[in-house]
């Protein structure tokens, strides 16, 4: 039971709904009108299965977590041609996101016996180091080079902790979270969603003083959000993107597209001109 929680928790996903996989798309991002339009469509997965939690390392450079030969590992998207980052190991690679300041990529990665932890992948290698040695590690992003800023499984819950690789400390501020977390850009911040009061609350920590401020409550149902290089916050909800506008979300773009009724995360480029976003794809029902 422990072990099927960890994976729930982890993938945020159910399987028993086996006629449904997730894709990944990618759109380019114009701005040059009054409302942006995401135009090129590209389905960078095309894989049925488990594809999801991408992120940029430059435009039409991304990596995601996808499910290859039943096991998901970390795949690498490069202008049009997808390959297999990692070697493949026991357990599923997920939450995938290159290393700030260093070589390679970290990766949660949940094995058969249910241990989790972040380990530190490098192309052909067949080591993986371990990061945070002592902490189930399930969502989190790189603020420095030596600070992680995540969710950690404690108990039955997930807490907003930050890590300190280099002196090995943890702290856990024992607050109930979602699983978006992103470095504010122009800031020394970190953003996250503070699930201990209804509705939702995207929240701004500094990971130095740990203090932490209200940015907007969100609507019910949201899991995800992520910044604009102009400091703009997107949230997901559905076949819709909204932006902060003020104290209120406003549409930034809503899909009619069959594919795109159901998104579930999304990452924006460091150039602000792309965007990932991932999405359930129901399957036909055989007869």
């Amino acid at each position: 039971m422990k072990n099927l929680l960890l994976l729930l928790l982890l993938l945020s996903i159910t399987f028993v709904r086996s006629q449904s996989d997730t894709e990944i798309f990618l759109f380019d991002i114009d701005a040059t009108h009054e409302k942006p339009v995401l135009n090129n469509k590209k389905n960078i997965s095309q894989n049925k299965g488990y594809d999801s939690q991408p992120q940029f390392l430059a435009d039409n450079v991304i990596i995601y977590a996808g499910t290859r030969e039943g096991q998901t590992e970390i795949i690498q998207y490069t202008r049009g041609t997808s390959k297999q980052f990692n070697t493949s190991t026991q357990g599923g690679e997920y939450s995938p996101q290159f290393m700030m300041g260093k070589r390679g990529i970290s990766a949660v990665r949940l094995d058969p016996d249910g241990l989790q932890r972040l380990y530190h992948y490098l192309p052909r290698k067949t080591e993986t180091p371990t990061l945070v040695k002592d902490a189930v590690v399930a969502y989190y992003t790189w603020f420095d080079k030596n600070t992680i800023v995540g969710a950690d499984i404690v108990g039955d819950n997930l807490h907003l902790v930050i890590h300190h690789l280099d002196s090995k400390k943890t702290e856990d501020l024992k607050i109930a979270i979602g699983r978006s977390f992103h470095k504010i850009p122009e800031t020394p911040l970190v953003s996250f969603i503070d699930k201990t009061s209804q509705p939702w609350m995207v929240k701004s920590i500094d990971p130095a003083t740990k203090k932490i401020k209200n940015i907007i409550p969100l609507d019910e149902g949201v899991e995800d959000i992520n910044w604009l290089p102009d400091g703009r916050l997107l949230a997901a909800k559905g076949n819709t993107i909204f932006v902060k506008e003020k104290n209120a979300w406003k549409v930034f773009h809503s899909f009619t597209d069959t594919a795109l009724q159901d998104i579930t995360r999304f990452a924006i480029a460091p150039s602000g001109n792309q965007i990932a976003i991932v999405s359930t794809i129901s399957q036909p029902k055989s007869e």
